[in-house]
C-alpha cells in the first residue's frame, strides 16, 4: 500500500512538473532567449509615427471571438523573425472593428466603421486581415492580406512589402495572396 501510494506520489509530481515546464520550453523555442514582444500602437498613434519615421504603417484587424486571428497571435506573432521584422521596419497599428471607438484620419474624427470602410474601400475583409500602408502620409491605396498565415508565409509577405514600396506609387500592388499556399490551422 506504501509503494502504490509513492508510486502515485511520484507519477503525479513528473506529471504537474512537465505542464509547469512545457509553456517555458515553448516559448523558448520559438521565440528564443530574448522573449520580445511586437510594439503594437493604437490606430491614432501609429499612424502619426508611421508618417513621422517614413515606415510602412501595418494594420492588423482583428477580433476578439475570431479563432484564425487567435492563431495570429498565439504562433506568428510570438515568432523571433517576426517580431524582430515588424519592430524594425514597420510601424504595427492593432485595430479591432468591434469596438467602437474615435479614430482621427486627415484631420477629421471618425468611427469604428467609418474606418474600416475607408481601410477597405470596396474589397471583401475578412479576419484577420493584414494591411499595408505604404505611404501613410498620402491616401494612397493599401495592400491588404486576410486570413491566418504561418510564420514562414508571413515573413514572406513582409519582406515582400518592403521591396514593393518604393514602387507603390506607380500603382503596383502586392498579389502574395494568389500564389502563397494555403495555410491550415494547427
Amino acid at each position: 500500500r506504501t509503494a502504490q501510494f509513492t508510486l502515485i506520489l511520484v507519477f503525479m509530481s513528473l506529471l504537474l512538473s512537465s505542464f509547469r515546464d512545457c509553456p517555458t520550453r515553448f516559448a523558448q523555442d520559438i521565440v528564443g532567449e530574448e522573449r520580445d514582444t511586437i510594439t503594437w500602437y493604437s490606430f491614432n498613434e501609429g499612424h502619426a509615427k508611421a508618417v513621422r519615421e517614413n515606415k510602412i504603417l501595418v494594420v492588423n484587424i482583428s477580433t476578439t471571438h475570431c479563432y484564425p486571428c487567435k492563431l495570429m497571435f498565439k504562433y506568428t506573432y510570438i515568432h523571433k523573425g517576426v517580431i524582430d521584422t515588424l519592430n524594425k521596419c514597420f510601424v504595427c497599428v492593432y485595430f479591432n472593428p468591434d469596438i467602437d471607438t474615435s479614430y482621427m484620419l486627415n484631420g477629421n474624427k471618425i468611427g469604428s466603421k467609418e474606418l474600416i470602410k475607408y481601410l477597405f474601400v470596396d474589397d471583401p475583409v475578412g479576419y484577420p486581415t493584414t494591411l499595408f500602408w505604404f505611404h501613410p502620409e498620402t491616401e494612397e491605396k493599401h495592400s491588404a492580406h486576410s486570413g491566418y498565415m504561418e510564420p514562414p508565409t508571413y515573413l514572406k509577405l513582409l519582406a515582400a512589402a518592403r521591396a514593393i514600396r518604393p514602387f507603390s506609387y506607380l500603382g503596383i500592388s502586392l498579389k502574395l495572396d494568389e500564389y502563397r499556399p494555403t495555410d491550415t490551422a494547427p
